[in-house]
């Protein structure tokens, strides 16, 4: 039997993460949101800055040339993007939305920032640079977006966001923020790099016109110590890209391949709980070695396998970054009636998360197929005061009843988890 989530502000926290990417990425497609501001990525100044956001201050790698240019330092990067002259390309959403189901927060892209603060405690929204990032084959995209905030009470700072996604929404990738704690993970005044990796799938760059975008988002829902007087400020986006083979120092941390057994994963689902979700099917297949999630119901069904939350099998070192290669296959031959997928690794104290979603779009070629296994990628760099590293796979389909496209008894197979820790590259 599936072990019930109990409802406490992390299972919140969960459960709006689950329903805000679903907006994003599902019932309104942020391409079609995008401003017509004129302007763009900016090619006169760049900034590369210290990844960790395990450090108190700001640091700087050791690339070169350099230029000062407002207190950071600067090097070309392959997509730069500065707010001195407003927010250029940069869409804020929800501008104009029919429907949006939370309030807009409040946003400025004035005195060379974007800024988002929450305008009360159900706000949702972001800003978006609209796809002008090419999509290169075999490459390690390096997202460091630098932020602050306008308290050092990283306590009441809310929840933030920063992800990219392709241009037709099959893969997203998500690194997520929280001040769950003592919040030290959340930006302070002190301006600070949150580096987003993303390693798209193989065939993403050579199976069609693809490109990407960046996103800035503020979540301000669930949380009653989170403080509405709190703005958060994005000062610049620097886009990098990195061979693979550049990742130093590489040791296995946990190999999970289920070749006998659950190696200490759980069943989790939300029934019991006062939400419209029910669970999907459940199953270890021991034939094949994998845990099976299935859809027992396309309207309604959210439900996950977990690694071990009791057992400290990876240990957390927020000045390493965590490769987490998840190994999927399907028993449905039609990609676009898939439900949605999501890859999940955060720290315990739910403080940072990183998350790939996949869904069925466009040709869904990059989804599970039935004849082999797909590896996806999922970076990871947990908060300075996590202790231990926990993996998870979730299903999510909640169709419109009117509108069903996920086929029922679809089955998503999880075949291997293969953590990895390793050195955060310079760049």
């Amino acid at each position: 039997m599936p072990r019930k989530c109990t409802s406490n502000l992390p299972s919140l926290f969960i459960l709006v993460s689950l329903f805000v990417s679903s907006f994003g990425y599902s019932q309104y497609h942020p391409d079609s949101w995008i401003a017509d501001t004129g302007g763009g990525p900016s090619s006169s100044t760049n900034m590369s800055l210290a990844s960790s956001i395990g450090s108190t201050s700001v640091g700087f790698s050791s690339v070169s040339p350099w230029n000062l240019e407002n207190g950071f330092l600067h090097t070309p990067g392959l997509v730069d993007f500065d707010f001195e002259q407003g927010r250029g390309e940069w869409g804020f959403v929800p501008d104009k939305i029919p429907g949006f189901p939370f309030t807009a927060p409040q946003h400025w892209d004035t005195g060379g920032l974007l800024t988002l603060s929450p305008a009360d405690k159900n706000t949702y929204g972001y800003f978006e640079s609209g796809f002008h990032i090419p999509l290169l084959p075999d490459s390690l995209y390096a997202f460091s977006f630098a932020i602050s905030s306008n308290m050092d009470n990283q306590r009441v700072i809310p929840r933030m966001r920063v992800r990219t996604a392709l241009s037709d929404f099959q893969e997203g990738h998500i690194y997520d923020i929280t001040s769950l704690e003592n919040g030290e993970a959340s930006p302070t005044t002190i301006p600070r790099i949150y580096p987003l990796f993303y390693h798209p799938s193989k065939i993403a760059a050579t199976g069609g016109d693809r490109s990407l975008s960046a996103f800035f988002e503020i979540v301000q829902i669930g949380d009653p110590e989170d403080s509405i007087d709190a703005q958060i400020y994005l000062h610049y986006l620097r886009v990098d890209t990195l061979s693979p083979n550049e990742l130093k120092a590489q040791e296995v941390m946990k190999d999970y391949t289920f070749d006998s057994d659950v190696e200490n994963w759980s069943s989790k689902s939300w029934e019991g709980i006062p939400t419209p979700y029910t669970a999907p099917g459940y199953r270890y297949d021991g034939v094949g070695g994998r845990l099976a999630l299935t859809v027992t119901d396309p309207t309604t069904n959210y439900g996950f396998w977990e690694s071990s939350w009791s057992l400290s099998e990876i240990p957390a070192d927020a000045g390493s970054l965590y490769r987490v290669s998840f190994s999927l296959s399907t028993d449905n031959a039609e990609p676009l009636t898939l439900p949605k997928i999501r890859l999940r690794v955060y720290s315990k104290n739910f403080q940072a998360s990183s998350a790939l979603v996949l869904e069925a779009r466009g040709t869904g070629d990059l989804l599970p197929v039935t004849t082999q296994s797909r590896d996806y990628e999922v970076y990871f760099i947990p908060s300075p005061a996590a202790k231990t590293v926990k993996c998870a796979i979730d299903l999510i389909s909640l169709n419109d009843p009117g509108n069903i496209v996920t086929k029922n008894g679809s089955s998503i197979f999880l075949e291997r988890c293969l953590v990895e820790r390793m050195e955060i590259p310079k760049h």
